[in-house]
């Protein structure tokens, strides 16, 4: 489903991140391994259990761990989905349905709540919502 382009939400000047319970570490480079992420900084590496992560940056795109959904529905299981945008506590994530395509499925949640995901039926209101034009803004 081809939604809208989207440019990042954070300027390419912020340093990439881990945010973790024991608060935000900053590194010039984050790297993800198959059970783990690496933050590089320097000579140094710091290695970290992806269940040890709350929220990343990498490459100036935000990734928070989010709660992985099927037919609406919550499954006790958790992924890494990036954060697309966000409007009155509402957020849009972008989450990979398949590894070796790139297929996407774009859900709204409100704090850790599930609250629907994009449909052929609601894709236009929700666009409309979140992404709406920097002219309608403001008029006359």
């Amino acid at each position: 489903m081809a939604l809208f382009g989207l440019s990042s939400l954070v300027k390419a000047d912020i340093p990439d991140y881990v945010i973790t319970d024991d608060g935000v570490k900053y590194y010039s480079r984050v790297r993800l391994g198959f059970t783990n992420l690496v933050g590089i900084e320097n000579n140094e590496r710091n290695k970290y259990r992806v269940n040890e992560i709350n929220t990343y940056m990498k490459d100036g795109r935000i990734y928070e761990r989010m709660p992985v959904v099927v037919n609406n529905q919550k499954t006790g299981r958790y992924t890494f989905m990036e954060l697309v945008t966000y409007r009155n506590g509402l957020k849009v994530y972008k989450n990979r349905v398949n590894e070796f395509h790139p297929v996407y499925e774009y859900f709204v949640f409100k704090g850790q709540e599930f609250v629907l995901q994009f449909d052929e039926r609601n894709v236009q209101s929700l666009n409309n919502f979140f992404f709406k034009p920097y002219d309608a803004i403001a008029s006359k």
